[in-house]
């Protein structure tokens, strides 16, 4: 399948358009679409009616038969009416840069939750869209169960808008099942008072493989996560325990991020994202090497801003440094730290960081318990590092380290409380 690729620039524009359109490029490769030429209008404001001027119109329309170019995407999301008269002018497909998002994550979804999402998100797209997009999804990608045979007196419209409404209400309540399960284990960690660290960043920036580096360098390759070198290629929260320095931290791999991501996009993934949500530390990983890296900084913020994720204290890993030109770059004003996932630049301070940001998971004490506090003697020799361990005549003294959440059962048991 051979594409042109349209773009707009206005003078509000956050993101360059060679950029955008070459990541748009990227995105259509993912779909083994290969593009063959872009185009670009400098707008005050995209067009109502077809996004692009008339004149580009008409040079898309030369681009099309020139290239014999069998599809077009535009960089920015269509409304309905854009959508339906692009297609009517240029007789070819046409997609947007939502449906295209839409169709990777689709690819690449494999838990249950996940192909739930992105159902969801796909569905409330097409909604608005029914009509226009009939013959897109048996086109690109298979038609779906809504958008089957009609019932008596009613339109073929009618009749999928009314199954994809039953449909997006059926996932919805999936969903909230899956929420109730997720937020009971969410509770129970903050009962445990185990901290938990997030990864967040922007898509192929280096998350799984900063979560890889961290469990390999704790001996616990074989617990690794699927990481590789292209757009979204997980979308699936992965949450691994990690303990070093006798301290313990949940770490949790969320999905990657990309400009002008879809908002039922998010609004479908909100529950993976309450992961981050419910973090005690984010590192936002970077990718340093790329030219990019502060537009792709500034949509990972978005999108934290707009979940009201925006007070929880952040790393900024500067990851490839091994590949990176300006090594002068920093995140002004924020914590920021080079990275290498290759050559383990920073590895151990990363963790050290760790450590100091979620705070002590564990104190220092010297206690007296006495003979008769059974249950407490079990609960030191299980649960916490005995330094010195002597039978007194009023007790056994331990000298141990114990997890904070336990403090509180031996406290009246500490000898610096008892002297004092």
């Amino acid at each position: 399948m051979k594409a042109i690729l349209v773009g707009v620039t206005t003078k509000n524009d956050r993101y360059d358009i060679e950029y955008s359109l070459n990541e748009l490029k990227s995105l259509a490769e993912t779909l083994d679409i290969e593009v063959v030429y872009k185009i670009s209008q400098s707008l005050e404001r995209p067009n109502n009616k077809t996004y692009i001027g008339s004149g580009k119109v008409n040079e898309v329309i030369i681009a099309i038969h020139a290239y014999d170019a069998d599809i077009v995407i535009f960089n920015d999301e269509l409304s309905p009416s854009q959508l339906r008269n692009n297609q009517n002018l240029l007789k070819v497909e046409v997609i947007d840069r939502s449906y295209l998002i839409l169709k990777i994550f689709e690819m690449r979804a494999s838990t249950k939750e996940a192909k739930l999402e992105t159902k969801l998100a796909k569905n409330l797209y097409l909604l608005p869209r029914i009509q226009t997009l009939r013959e897109k999804e048996s086109r690109i990608g298979g038609t779906s169960g809504a958008m089957s045979n009609r019932g008596a007196g009613e339109t073929q419209a009618e009749l999928d808008r009314r199954h994809l409404m039953a449909e997006i209400n059926h996932i919805r309540k999936e969903l909230e099942a899956i929420k109730a399960m997720k937020l009971q284990q969410i509770e129970k960690r903050k009962k445990n008072d185990i901290p938990i660290v997030a990864l967040v960043g922007y898509t192929n920036a280096g998350k799984s493989s900063t979560m890889n580096t961290i469990l390999e360098f704790i001996d616990k390759a074989d617990k690794s996560v699927f990481a590789k070198d292209q757009l979204f290629a997980t979308l699936e929260t992965y949450n691994k325990r990690i303990i070093y320095d006798k301290k313990e931290f949940i770490l949790v791999d969320t999905i990657g991020f990309v400009s002008k991501l879809p908002h039922n996009l998010v609004n479908s993934f909100y529950q993976t994202l309450q992961e981050i949500k419910n973090a005690n530390l984010i590192i936002h990983v970077i990718d340093s090497s790329s030219q990019y890296a502060n537009e792709q900084l500034n949509v990972v913020l978005d999108v934290l801003y707009s979940l009201q994720i925006g007070d929880i204290p952040t790393i900024y890993l500067l990851n490839k440094w091994d590949n990176t030109i300006n090594q002068d770059m920093n995140v002004v004003g924020c914590r920021s730290l080079p990275f290498s996932n290759k050559t383990k630049l920073n590895l151990e301070k990363l963790m050290n960081d760790i450590l100091e940001e979620i705070g002590p998971s564990t104190i220092h004490v010297k206690l007296l318990i006495p003979y008769k506090e059974g249950r407490l003697v079990n609960l030191l020799e299980t649960k916490s590092q005995i330094y010195n361990k002597e039978y007194q005549e009023y007790g056994i003294y331990y000298d141990v380290e114990l997890p904070i959440k336990l403090y509180s059962q031996v406290q009246q048991f500490d000898l610096e409380n008892m002297v004092s």
